[in-house]
Order: C-alpha cells, then structure tokens, then sequence
C-alpha cells in the first residue's frame, strides 16, 4: 500500500466550497490531515452529521463552518467580512448537475447550474483574491471536471438517468478557462491559479455504468474522492510555486484516449 505524502500547510488558511459534499468532505478532512486551518463553507445552516462525526472522530478542531451560497455576491461578501483569519487558499469546489435530458432542458435548470458552477466560481475568486492582493500572496484552485474537456460517452449511461448534460461540461470548460484567465490576472500579485479535473468518482451508481466507465478507463476503476486530494494539497502547499493556470485531469486516464 502507497504511504499518503503529506505537505506541510501548518500556516495556511483554507476556505472550501461545497465542504459536504462527496469531494468537498475529502478536501476538508486532507487539508486538517495537513495542518491547515480550514474554513468549511457550504449551503446548509450547519455541518452535516456524517462530516461532524469524522471530524470528531479524528480529533479535529482546526476549523470552523460557514453557511454561503456562493450564486449571491452579497452572501460571498457577508460571510468574508466575518472570517477572523486571512484566507490563503480559496478551494471553489461547490458545484451541481442535472441529470434530465437536453430536449427537456429548461432555462431555470440552465440558470441554476451556471450559477453555482461558474458564476460562484468567479465571485468566489473575485472577493477573496481582493484580500490575497493585499497580501501579495495566496492560491485559488478550482474543481473542473474531465466533462468540461472531452464529451460524455452516451453508451456508458443507458438509461441510468446519471446522463451528464451540456451545461454542466459547458460550466465545466468554463471553470478551467477562467483558471487560466485569472492565472495570468492575478500572477502580479504572486496569486497562483490551477484547476483539478475530476474523472468519475464512485458514489453508488448503477453495476452497468460501473463496468462500463472501468472498462473506458485504463486503470480499469473509478475514482475514489481521495485520489484527487493528494494533487489539491500539493498545488495549496510551496512545492507548487512555481505552476499557475494549468488543469490537471485526475482521472485515470480517461481523457487520453
């Protein structure tokens, strides 16, 4: 068994995103494990029972929950305002799909997952990245995903209803854009910018599309959500001072083909 690195983030500050989620969760629970003081930030009024419990179970105490929605410039502004510690890592992991067919697209669906996906995005980047000017230092990284580079394989999802939809890779490609955009922005105030592009992550899906991603990916499996929080903790932590505006597909090989 591969002994996990560790980087030493002992003196950052970190502020995540969509923290209880699947990926979100993993994030948090890395970024402790690393020493970090974490920011655990998500719709909810408060920490969900499951993360309480690991965080307890792990001794945890470096950190503090924070209710945002991150499609409201003034919710992203309040919450900033009341954050007792300087950020030096903005994780935008909050992210959603839709799951309902292009022909019945509708505009609220459009509407909704554009906001969160890359509207909180660029919000989010824009308010903290004011604070690590000031600073002339910090980190934004962005979660993108291997859809926001290549189109689904139709035949891998049948009729699952787990089918990924133009929005949610168009919202995609544009995370990873605005990643490079704000790299070079931002680079004066030796502010770095990079993105993580998720392939498929187990979350109990149907048996079919299990074996038929394993079998479109050449490691043979899908992810699981901390297999992409090693390359998270490496881009907050000064082994990565020297890369910006780079997306790193973490996703077994599946974008090579």
């Amino acid at each position: 068994m591969y002994r996990k690195n560790s980087y030493a983030l002992t003196e950052s500050v970190a502020f995540i995103t969509g923290a209880l989620g699947q990926i979100g969760r993993e994030i948090v629970m890395r970024f402790l494990e690393d020493g970090a003081f974490v920011y655990i930030a998500d719709k909810g009024k408060k920490i969900s029972d499951d993360l309480a419990k690991k965080l307890k179970r792990a001794k945890f105490d470096n950190y503090r929950y924070v209710t945002i929605d991150v499609t409201s410039e003034e919710s992203i502004r309040a919450v900033y305002r009341k954050l007792t510690r300087p950020v030096d890592v903005l994780v935008n992991c909050a992210g959603i799909g839709v799951y309902t067919s292009f022909e019945s697209r509708t505009s609220d669906e459009l509407d909704t997952v554009y906001a969160v996906n890359l509207k909180g995005t660029i919000l989010c980047s824009k308010i903290f990245s004011a604070g690590m000017m000031k600073r002339k230092g910090g980190r934004i990284i962005n979660i993108g995903s291997i859809y926001g580079i290549t189109t689904p394989d139709f035949s891998m999802y049948g009729d699952s209803g787990r089918n990924s939809s133009e929005i949610y890779g168009a919202t995609k490609a544009g995370i990873i854009q605005t990643t490079k955009y704000l790299a070079a922005y931002l680079a004066p105030h030796n502010i770095l910018v990079n993105c993580v592009s998720p392939g498929g992550v187990f979350n109990r899906q149907k048996s079919f599309f299990v074996r038929r991603y394993k079998k479109r990916t050449p490691l043979q499996r899908m992810a699981a959500p901390d297999d992409l929080t090693g390359v998270i903790a490496f881009l907050a932590s000064d082994e990565a001072a020297y890369i910006t505006g780079q997306n790193i597909a973490v996703d077994g090989g599946f974008t090579i083909w």
